[in-house]
């Protein structure tokens, strides 16, 4: 464990420093030689300060044997920040990260406890770690048709059911803010010996303030990933693998992250991770304390306006959740004939706001330390101009376009292993023909990333008649081959 004092050092933002302090004559990779080389649009594009920093770790900012360990001692600065035993920075986003945790946690044939609104790159790490999933379904907010979480006694019922099952994954914080009862899941996991895997991709913040709910480490999990630059302060693709204890092999898990992380990451992302970690344990409480202030005057207002509504943090009072997280806002102007992607669509277009996502019902915005006063007027200056143009135009064609959201089908039999299927024999069938068949692919609407199909799943046709009227509404899919759904890939016929 490391001291306050420790925490106050950054080793890889302070290795860059003497890096350009010594004037250093760069022989090694990337090719533009610290932007030398970059062609002039890049270097307007992105800054020569950017481009000055990109560079390795084990060639640039330390020796090709990286003998000064500074990768390391920022990782063990980031665990104790975070309130674990081992921290692995990974380049390549959260959902490398959690690839990494499901290939720890299980090998070909193995069973893994994994709630149905996972992410999609936890059905990657299944097809790629050859694991058979043991899914368990969240229960659905019917009001914003949402999934919310995992009820406790869903998963203790699973565990009991499949006693051989090597480990439990849980998504929390949900897309939209709903936390799972971490704590007792722990318990209940810990008591079958198994151990918790979370998803936290959307909790980084949580540990940085006493106001926001419970991060995983603190509630008992035994790994988690969580992504640095979602709500806190690193570039894109940030993020942090964390462990703790032996119940989750720490040597293999970091064998893992060594295998799927690449070897030339951008060493920008890595001092962001650095950085931000710093910020967060010197000045975290009071950022989040300003934020989290802000975000509600946020959602006051914006439900202050006629055809708007926000999701409250009374929503988390629901079987699956135990807490909410206020940072995040989900509102609708179903009220007022927009769908979210028209929402969504007329904000950015008519009025320069951007917002973190949209489905066939809500938008999703992130309030930050970042945010100011002033970015949160224009947020609700545009939604009021927004609802009020729909309002004076009498504009509801739009929400015929795009009918309100309905709730994924639940999901059908898993007949093979995900890894099995993916890589079988298959055909391209029409969607009504592949009833009763395996699917050889996964059906990802985006966002917020939930597979409603995953390769070894019985194809049922209550999914197929879900999957017809998703292509009509103009949802976007990802994973099958044919993305218009006109047809999906299913395990050919013996």
């Amino acid at each position: 464990m490391t001291d306050d004092r420790d925490q106050a050092e950054a080793p890889l933002v302070e290795a860059l420093r003497a890096y350009r302090e010594r004037r250093t004559a760069a022989f090694h990779t990337p090719g533009h030689k610290l932007g030398v080389g970059a062609p002039p649009d890049l270097v307007e594009a992105l800054g020569a300060r950017l481009l000055s920093a990109d560079m390795g770790i084990a060639n640039g900012l330390d020796d090709t044997q990286e003998s000064g360990g500074l990768l390391h001692a920022a990782e063990a600065l980031a665990a104790a920040a975070w309130g674990a035993d081992r921290a692995f920075f990974v380049p390549n986003g959260s959902s490398g990260g959690l690839q990494s945790l499901v290939l720890a946690a299980a090998g070909p044939g193995e069973k893994l406890i994994v709630p149905r609104n996972a992410h999609k790159s936890l059905l990657a790490g299944l097809i790629l770690s050859g694991a058979w999933p043991v899914f368990v379904e969240p229960t659905v907010d019917e009001t914003w048709q949402i999934p919310v979480n995992v009820p406790l006694e869903r998963f203790a019922a699973a565990i009991a059911a499949h006693p051989d099952a090597r480990a439990v994954f849980v998504t929390s914080p949900s897309y939209n803010g709903f936390c799972a009862d971490v704590a007792g899941l722990a318990a209940v996991a810990h008591e079958a010996g198994l151990s918790l895997v979370v998803d936290q991709a959307w909790g980084a913040h949580l540990p940085f303030s006493p106001a926001l709910p419970a991060d995983a480490m603190a509630a008992g999990a035994d790994a988690a990933v969580t992504s640095v630059h979602k709500l806190l302060s690193g570039l894109s693709q940030a993020s942090i693998v964390l462990a703790r204890g032996e119940r989750l092999d720490g040597d293999r898990l970091r064998t893992m992250v060594t295998m799927l992380r690449t070897t030339s990451p951008l060493v920008p992302i890595y001092l962001s991770i650095d950085a931000a970690r710093r910020q967060m344990v010197a000045h975290g409480e009071a950022l989040w304390g300003e934020a989290l202030r802000l975000a509600d005057a946020t959602r006051d207002r914006l439900a202050a306006i006629p055809g708007i509504a926000v999701l409250r943090a009374e929503a988390a009072r629901q079987p699956g959740s135990v807490d909410f997280d206020p940072v995040r806002i989900t509102l609708s102007a179903a009220a007022a004939g927009l769908s979210g992607y028209e929402l969504e669509r007329r904000l950015r277009a008519g009025q320069a706001v951007a917002v973190e996502a949209a489905d066939p019902r809500n938008v999703v915005v992130n309030v930050t330390f970042g945010d100011t006063p002033a970015s949160i007027d224009r947020l609700v200056a545009a939604c009021a101009a927004v609802v009020a143009e729909a309002a004076a135009a009498a504009d509801t064609a739009s929400a015929g376009r795009h009918p309100a959201s309905e709730a994924a089908p639940c999901y059908g039999r898993q007949l093979s292993s995900p890894r099995e299927a993916f890589f079988a024999a298959a055909e391209a069938l029409p969607l009504a023909a592949c009833v009763g068949r395996v699917s050889a692919e996964m059906v990802v609407p985006y966002p917020p990333g939930i597979p409603v199909l995953g390769p070894g799943e019985e194809v049922t046709a209550e999914t197929a008649a879900y999957l017809v009227r998703a292509a009509r509404r103009g949802v976007l899919i990802h994973g099958p081959r044919d993305t218009s759904l006109a047809t999906l890939r299913v395990v050919a016929s013996r």
